[in-house]
């Protein structure tokens, strides 16, 4: 098990109560690398370090419309 996908397990178990089979779980850590990816991509086109926290959540709001 990879490091991605031990973190998605201990995310699984610890915070959501929730337990997934090794396959399951890699393929969650697959899902959420591409999503976090994404993200990442987006603010930084349009976001500078010095800006608000406020304006991710912002920004987030405006895309998922």
């Amino acid at each position: 098990m990879d490091d991605r996908t031990k973190l998605a397990a201990g995310i699984a178990a610890h915070l959501q109560g929730l337990r997934y089979d090794d396959k399951r779980l890699a393929e969650i850590a697959a899902e959420v690398a591409v999503l976090n990816d994404a993200v990442r991509k987006a603010a930084a086109a349009r976001l500078a370090f010095d800006d608000e926290p406020a304006a991710f959540a912002s920004l987030m709001e405006k895309e998922a419309k």
